[in-house]
């Protein structure tokens, strides 16, 4: 399956004044005061194209969708204590049609205490992604692995509590522990917990171990370890990551449990600074991925193993304005004792 994509990505930045304005003319002169607020919005979307693909709905599709509009609200109540409001809306990513519909993406509390350490209450990104994602760099382009294939979820809620644990910030911990729903509401009693150790110098390598496990219904837990290791220069940035997944089978089922295993590894280079870069990035799912057909934007075949290739380019018209032309290619691997060709 392949999918070609000419992207743009859009961002606006407001901040509102802190206070009201003052009439004497020392006040007016004085340097204001930090806004205690700030809006902000990300939209990023693709006129895309599907010359290949192993669904017959999706051969030959085109078109334009949104992938992602943000409308983000932040507040700083004081230099210990804030919070985030975020929205999104995107287009339907499975061509059944309909219009945009907005939802809650992030609605949570940061306290900042004993220095440095931090405790987040709340829907928030997951442990499982939030520092990978901040490397990748181009959510706009592509989900991280994790998140794609549905691994884990990109959001939880629940509580986190993170922070360095040396002074020169370069040793960090974090723990997570929250519904398992992601954004969704509470159904059931099962939780779930995360933790995380990374050494991380910016530039320069950063190395982060994660463990995830997740209490599902029948004793279909699941349990995640992320490896993940990256560098970041002056002129580009690149990181190489291992993802297992164990899945029980419920109580009573015949399905066998699942062992999952992804290999990913990309590369960004910056071409000219803060202009044009140019990305590549090869997943390898080692299984059959039984998730990989609900994919919004990009569904993969569930039967056999498989190879994700993106590769492009980016340029900044404005900084807050970019265009992304890329192709995602999708080699399939037979597996054993497979008819099924790619």
């Amino acid at each position: 399956m392949m999918r070609l994509a000419f992207g743009l990505l859009g961002a606006l930045v407001f901040a509102g004044p802190a206070a009201a304005q003052q009439t004497a003319p020392e006040a007016a002169a004085a340097k204001p005061a930090p806004a205690p607020y700030r809006i902000s919005g990300v939209v990023f979307g693709d006129y895309y194209s599907f010359p290949k693909s192993h669904l017959d709905d999706w051969k030959g599709q085109n078109g334009l969708w949104f992938r992602r509009v943000y409308f983000t609200y932040d507040h700083t109540f004081s230099p210990t204590l804030t919070t985030r409001l975020r929205l999104e809306m995107n287009s339907n990513g499975k061509l059944q049609g309909g219009a945009l519909e907005p939802y809650l993406k992030d609605a949570y509390l940061q306290w900042t205490f004993s220095g440095r350490q931090r405790l987040v209450a709340g829907i928030h990104p997951s442990l499982a992604f939030e520092f990978v994602e901040n490397v990748w760099g181009l959510r706009h382009i592509e989900k991280t692995p994790i998140d794609l294939y549905r691994i884990d979820s990109s959001r939880e809620t629940g509580v986190s509590v993170s922070g360095p644990v040396n002074a020169s910030g370069t040793l960090k911990y974090a723990a997570q522990f929250g519904n398992d729903a992601g954004i969704n509401a509470e159904t059931d009693k099962r939780k779930g917990y995360r933790l995380a150790a990374r050494y991380e110098t910016d530039p320069g390598l950063s190395v982060e171990g994660m463990f995830a496990r997740s209490d599902r219904a029948g004793d279909a837990d699941r349990t995640t370890g992320q490896i993940f290791v990256a560098f970041r220069g002056e002129r580009g940035r690149a990181g190489a990551q291992y993802v297992r997944q164990t899945r029980r089978a419920a109580d009573g089922s015949a399905a066998p449990d699942l062992e999952l295993d992804i290999y990913s590894a990309f590369g960004v280079f910056d071409v000219r600074p803060d202009k044009t870069s140019a990305f590549l990035r090869v997943d390898r799912y080692n299984d059959p991925c039984p998730d990989c057909g609900g994919i919004d934007y990009l569904p993969i075949d569930t039967s056999q193993p498989f190879t994700l290739t993106i590769a492009g380019i980016e340029y900044a018209v404005h900084p807050a304005v970019r265009i992304s032309p890329n192709v995602e290619w999708v080699k399939y691997g037979s597996r054993a004792g497979s008819t099924t060709s790619p």
